[in-house]
């Protein structure tokens, strides 16, 4: 999977109304009244993950700033709307112009909308004290300036220092007091009338029936015809587009273009006569399929495809989801459109989460929850869920399946509250980004954890595997579950990282599924397949047996060879490889068959890597010895404890930093507030984690 390989990669800010209101998914993008002759509009944002990299802005919402008598953009990141009728839709080289107070300004990054794949360039600036005000002057190749970036913008500059992580060598704010754009033809070249062909494209699965399916059109340069009103209608932000740029693509994938649509099953566009390269895929256990498109002038081209099939989860008892999407559904009308584009990706569960911050009720709203807010046809369906409570100070709680959204205002910061009225009514909390370590994470599992409600860690994301707390947490004889999420539309694509369940033979529904995740027989991929079996039974997730006796451990795993090639399978028991199997050059299936002869009870997982960046991780299976119910490590108990313990009283001595907050712009002196009325009640329940470890420090000290 061709993907960016940043450690840290999350952008979450939302923006909403009045603390009780119910609205929808507005950002942090006010418009600011700057004028530029080739720009309409300059608004804020905080984050920008589309970019070509991913760019933050830690401080508070830019504005305009008299500097030496002119009106200057102040701020770590704006988005500039380019003049419709200065460029629209073209593919040129355009020479930008930016002035610059020094003073202020260390350089910059500038992204823009460009024909084939969005593109960020970091322009350094050298301070000049005598002239601190100084013009920038480059050039920009493939400019599209389609109203592609967010909020149908075409450019946004950012600070060198608004990175994740953090450049704390660089400035977090430019100040930007001018800014020009000029196409490379002085005069625009005038259109030559042509007389576009027709094409008219329908997708059919393997059976005949139609099918949604994601599609990529590319010329032989990479770039892509604007799509027909016939492509579905994604609401990412507060703009509806039909096309969307991919974060990353399979092995297989035949162009250097990114830009993707997705139809329900039929499309038709007028085009250019020309040459296209069309590219249908619909998530990884269906081959991609790809064909060449002569479109002539005048005629209609017809291309019917029927998909091809890699593998079959469903029919061995398997269904996808993605455990974290957030897409607004505030009516049940927007059911049918939702779920078509869910199933293009073949995610069978989609959970759309709710979302607040500590200056927030509600975005991303859901019109039910729990059985109410599922919306299911044939093996397709929509959950609604939550991520709330969420900081970036103790990190990003998720509830999943839950009849109700569980809000906390007078106590945000004590989310075991949250967790354990969610658990109480019957759905599962866990946490979010443990995959990529964001938002201090490590003090929410911390003081969750022990306390009993957390259910599920998102160890996947990004393709990016941690499971470094997931597997101390184990070894303390926490049972944990595996998830993973896409967090579209922030990250990846819906679906990009997903996990399985074993329903087995029973009809598939959102209660199945949730159902079958509780009893832990799952994995999360992005993209390879894992199967196993102990002792022959693959449906299990205990086996009990008697000290010495042998279990036989017997994995597969493979891979869609138009996604990936495997690189390794591992068997890890309490968190140490046993057995593995290794590929030479990459193959599309490994094995593992090996004997264990425990003589205590601890638990084990199956996980396989990809050559390209894929991976998978199976849940945890547990081995009874003698009847010991108690899977902990005894040996590690007290050294993983007194790293939680040392966390924790970390925590305690610590407050929330708007430096670390990609939420500025709306949590500033909200943030700091809602500590300090929640940090009596928060210090108990630090007080009753820590006393946890050292019960168990105590217990495991004592059976030695």
């Amino acid at each position: 999977m061709k993907s960016p390989s940043l450690k840290f990669l999350l952008a979450l800010a939302w923006l909403s109304g009045p603390l009780h209101a119910h609205n929808t998914q507005k950002q942090p993008s006010d418009i600011l009244h700057w004028h530029a002759p080739e720009i309409a509009t300059v608004s804020n944002r905080n984050f920008d993950f589309h970019s070509g990299n991913l760019l933050v802005s830690w401080r508070a919402p830019g504005q305009v700033k008299k500097i030496d008598g002119k009106d200057c953009l102040v701020g770590g990141y704006f988005f500039f709307d380019v003049r419709d009728d200065f460029a629209l839709d073209i593919d040129e080289t355009v020479r930008v112009e930016v002035e610059v107070d020094t003073r202020v300004t260390d350089g910059f990054h500038f992204s823009y909308d460009h024909a084939v794949n969005p593109v960020v360039r970091a322009i350094a600036v050298t301070p000049d004290s005598a002239q601190p005000m100084k013009t920038v002057s480059f050039e920009i190749d493939r400019a599209r300036f389609a109203n592609r970036k967010y909020e149908y913008t075409d450019i946004a500059i950012g600070a060198l220092g608004a990175t994740e992580p953090q450049d704390r060598t660089k400035n977090g704010e430019v100040a930007i007091c001018g800014f020009r754009l000029f196409r490379e033809a002085k005069v625009p070249k005038p259109e030559v009338p042509t007389v576009k062909g027709k094409l008219t494209l329908s997708v059919s699965d393997v059976d005949g029936t139609e099918s949604s399916a994601r599609i990529g059109l590319f010329r032989e340069d990479g770039s892509s015809p604007l799509p027909d009103e016939s492509a579905l209608l994604l609401t990412p932000f507060e703009n509806s587009v039909r096309q969307w740029s991919l974060l990353s693509t399979p092995r297989g994938w035949p162009s250097a273009g990114r830009y993707v649509s997705f139809v329900k099953g039929s499309y038709q566009a007028d085009l250019d006569p020309g040459t296209y390269t069309l590219v249908i895929s619909k998530g990884p256990e269906y081959r991609l399929t790809t064909a060449t498109i002569e479109i002539l002038p005048g005629q209609t081209t017809r291309q019917a495809i029927r998909l091809k099939r890699w593998t079959n989860m469903p029919s061995k008892g398997w269904y996808s989801a993605d455990g974290h999407i957030h897409i607004a559904r505030p009516t049940q009308d927007m059911n049918e459109d939702v779920l078509a584009y869910m199933s293009a990706e073949d995610l069978h569960l989609s959970n759309l989460l709710q979302v607040s911050t500590p200056a927030t009720y509600a975005s991303y709203p859901q019109y039910a929850f729990g059985k109410d807010g599922h919306y299911d046809v044939g093996n397709y369906a929509l959950a609604s869920g939550q991520e709330s409570p969420r900081s970036s100070h103790r990190g990003h709680t998720i509830g999943l399946n839950a009849p109700k959204y569980v809000w906390n205002n007078e106590g945000y910061f004590v989310y075991d509250r949250v967790g354990r009225e969610i658990s109480e009514l019957g759905g599962m909390f866990g946490y979010a980004h443990v995959a990529i370590d964001a938002f201090n994470v490590r003090y929410g599992l911390a003081t969750d954890v022990p306390l009993g409600n957390v259910s599920f860690l998102e160890i996947l994301q990004l393709s990016q595997l941690d499971t470094g707390h997931f597997y101390n947490l184990l070894n303390l004889g926490y049972r944990l579950l595996p998830s993973a999420g896409s967090d579209f539309p922030f990250i990846e694509t819906f679906g990009a990282d997903r996990m399985y369940a074993q329903i087995g033979a029973t009809k598939f529904s959102p209660h199945s599924w949730f159902d079958a995740y509780r009893k832990g027989r799952s994995f999360v991929t992005s993209g390879p397949i894992i199967d196993f079996t102990v002792d022959g039974d693959g449906k299990q997730s205990e086996y009990a047996v008697a000290r010495g006796a042998p279990l036989r451990v017997k994995a597969n795993a493979s891979v869609n060879p138009d996604f990936d090639l495997l690189d390794r399978i591992e068997l890890v028991v309490a968190g140490e490889v046993v057995a593995s199997a290794k590929a030479k050059g990459g193959t599309s299936a490994l094995a593992i068959d090996h004997t264990l002869t425990p003589d205590h009870s601890t638990w084990a997982a199956v996980r396989t890597f990809g050559t390209d960046g894929t991976v998978a991780h199976t849940a945890p299976f547990y081995i009874i010895v003698d009847g010991e119910r108690r899977t902990w490590q005894r040996d590690q108990v007290t050294r993983i404890a007194n790293t939680y313990i040392a966390i924790l009283d970390e925590f305690r001595a610590s407050a929330p930093n708007p430096d670390e907050d990609w939420e500025r712009a709306e949590t500033e002196g909200v943030s700091g507030s809602a500590w300090d009325r929640d940090k009596t009640a928060l210090d108990k329940s630090i007080a009753e984690a820590r006393s946890r470890y050292l019960d168990l420090i105590k217990a495991a000290t004592a059976s030695k």
